[in-house]
């Protein structure tokens, strides 16, 4: 799919992040000629749900025929369950999402410590993606660069980005799954997963 003026991508954060957090990917894609957007949303102070229709009314709204998604960690389990009221055509493009469900998460949630830190987050980031059912062209891009803070709440995350497993990231309805050298929070400035995220976008 070719860079063309109808064509824009919205970014989506994750847990605790905000819209500064995709300042290199924004500068790389819009010197790459896409018009880019970001999506803000409250991670855990307010129901997933609510972030979804939020989404999915952002996403609608933009002007452009064709709008791309860049999501990074929980950002990409949000944006699952926006999928099925999102009406304009596009990629998927993940960055270190735990799609499987997160071993952090749940290590937090036997902990007792959920409800102060997770709080509405805990319940997207136990189950994950649960019988998706909507679909477009996807890529996951999983980090394994094992040096991050998920290490120090859970020892037992196997092969890693530090916070999230790598095999959390893995699901048949993905289309396509890479790995890089990458900590979780480094994926948002990695020189090649940003130009992965470019050749995705471009190629028919």
């Amino acid at each position: 799919m070719s860079t063309t003026a109808d064509t824009a991508v919205v970014l989506v954060h994750g847990l605790f992040m905000k819209r500064w957090t995709w300042s290199s990917y924004r500068r790389r894609l819009e010197g790459s000629g896409f018009k880019t957007y970001t999506f803000a949303y409250k991670t855990t102070r307010q129901s997933i749900d609510l972030s979804a229709l939020q989404l999915a009314a952002f996403v609608n709204s933009r002007p452009e025929t064709t709008v791309h998604l860049v999501v990074h960690s929980m950002g990409g389990i949000l944006t699952m369950r926006a999928l099925p009221k999102i009406n304009k055509p596009g990629k998927l493009l993940m960055l270190g999402s735990p799609i499987k469900g997160s071993r952090v998460a749940h290590k937090l949630k036997r902990m007792g410590w959920h409800n102060g830190i997770l709080k509405h987050a805990t319940e997207p980031l136990t189950s994950g993606v649960v019988a998706p059912t909507v679909f477009r062209t996807t890529m996951m891009i999983a980090g394994t660069s094992p040096y991050g803070m998920g290490r120090v709440i859970e020892k037992k995350l196997g092969p890693s980005d530090g916070t999230v497993a790598i095999d959390e990231t893995q699901a048949d309805w993905l289309d396509y799954h890479e790995e890089i050298d990458a900590n979780h929070f480094g994926l948002l400035n990695n020189k090649s997963a940003i130009e992965k995220t470019i050749a995705f976008f471009k190629q028919d």
